[in-house]
Parts: structure tokens; C-alpha cells; sequence
């Protein structure tokens, strides 16, 4: 699975793209995942469902606890046609401390992670903390390698932002900067783990090519 996150508070643009990048994956068999939280994440799931993808809700509460209250429904559909996971047993109280936690249940369901727009303290950024850390310890275990080497993709125009620091620090650690679809298929191809998904050359050039990135 690919794991597509952002800003709570993501921009219209960015949503969007979100959405075009989710419709590629599932159009590819690829599960994707996200945290049921408000922006990308909602974005994440609700294209995955609205284009006969499988989607994976990694929540920040026990199972039988619904956040935000306006995405209820949407958990519910997803607990009916794709899979919900938590970390929290039923009788666990709601903490602030439980979503940041989370994430790094999500870069272990997931060979990479796609952040679409985040600020400088956001969950996504935690997230991409765990995603690089497993994949530098993978490196130093050669066994594992294959199983749990993670990517972290990043939208060249974030990168190229001076207001913002992380994805100059994140790209220093090994992650990947893009620009387009056809450089996040790239990417993914590269990762013998996908199983040659986006092996066909003339299917990865010739899809939408369209610039993805994003104005923070």
C-alpha cells in the first residue's frame, strides 16, 4: 500500500491533486492509506472509494470511537468496503498524544508515503520522521531491506518554498522530490516490492502528466 497524507487544512489545489494521485493508484491495484483526519486524509479515502480503490483508515482512536464527528460516515464506509485500524483498545480514552502515534502505524502498513501539503509541526511530518527512520534501519539490516525500506515523496514546489525548512531536511534524509504523476509512478517502480506494477514503460509515460505540485 501507498500512503497519501497532508495538511488538515489543505488548500483546494492540493486536494485535488490528491485525488488524481489516489485515482492512479487504485487504478493500479494499490491499497491506499491515511488517517481519517479533516483535508488530504479525507481526500485520500473518499477517492479511493469513489474509484473502486481499497483504502486503509488508520485512526487515532479505538475502533468504536469516531474523529473527527464529521467523518463518521465516511469510517463507516470504509469499515464496510476497505479496512480500519487502530492501535487503541475500546476502553482507551480519547488523548491528543494518540494521533501523532499513529502515524507510525501507517508507515508500517505502506512502502511509501506521499505528503501533499503539510506545515511545519504537522502529523505528516511526524509520519515522514517514521517513514525514513525505518528505511535507514532497513539499510543497516540487509534482510530486511526489501520488507521495510519506506520512501517519503515531497512536491518539488515545497522544497523550492523558502518559508517552509522540513522538505529541504526530509530530501537531505533520502526523501524524494516530484513534480509530476509520471515522477511519483517513477518512483514507486523503483521499489522491487510492487511486484513490477508500474513495470510498463508505455503506461508510466504516457499517464497524466500534468504538474502535481503545490503552492504552500
Amino acid at each position: 500500500s501507498v500512503c497519501v497524507i497532508g495538511s488538515r487544512n489543505a488548500s483546494e489545489e492540493a486536494m485535488k491533486k490528491t485525488e488524481r494521485i489516489v485515482k492512479s493508484l487504485v487504478k493500479r491495484n494499490i491499497v491506499v492509506n491515511a488517517g481519517l483526519a479533516r483535508g488530504i486524509d479525507t481526500a485520500t479515502h473518499t477517492a479511493a472509494l469513489a474509484n473502486g480503490g481499497r483504502t486503509i483508515a488508520v485512526i487515532g482512536t479505538p475502533i468504536n470511537q469516531y474523529y473527527p464527528k464529521e467523518n463518521k460516515d465516511l469510517q463507516i464506509q470504509i469499515e464496510k468496503n476497505g479496512l480500519v485500524v487502530s492501535k487503541f483498545p475500546p476502553c482507551n480514552a480519547i488523548n491528543r498524544w494518540n494521533f501523532p502515534t499513529r502515524n507510525g502505524v501507517m508507515s508500517g502498513l505502506s512502502l511509501a508515503t506521499i505528503i501533499m501539503e503539510a506545515k511545519e509541526s504537522s502529523g505528516a511530518l511526524k509520519q515522514a520522521n517514521y517513514a525514513l527512520k525505518q528505511a535507514n534501519y532497513a539499510l543497516k539490516q540487509a534482510n530486511y531491506a526489501l520488507k521495510q525500506g519506506r520512501d517519503v515523496l515531497i512536491p518539488q514546489s515545497a522544497i523550492d518554498n523558502p518559508l517552509i525548512q522540513w522538505p529541504k531536511k526530509y530530501v537531505s534524509k533520502g526523501a524524494h522530490a516530484f513534480k509530476t504523476l509520471k515522477e511519483v509512478l517513477q518512483t514507486l517502480n523503483r521499489n522491487e516490492l510492487f511486484l513490477n506494477k508500474f513495470n510498463d514503460e508505455i503506461v508510466v509515460s504516457t499517464v497524466e502528466m500534468d504538474w502535481l505540485d503545490v503552492h504552500y
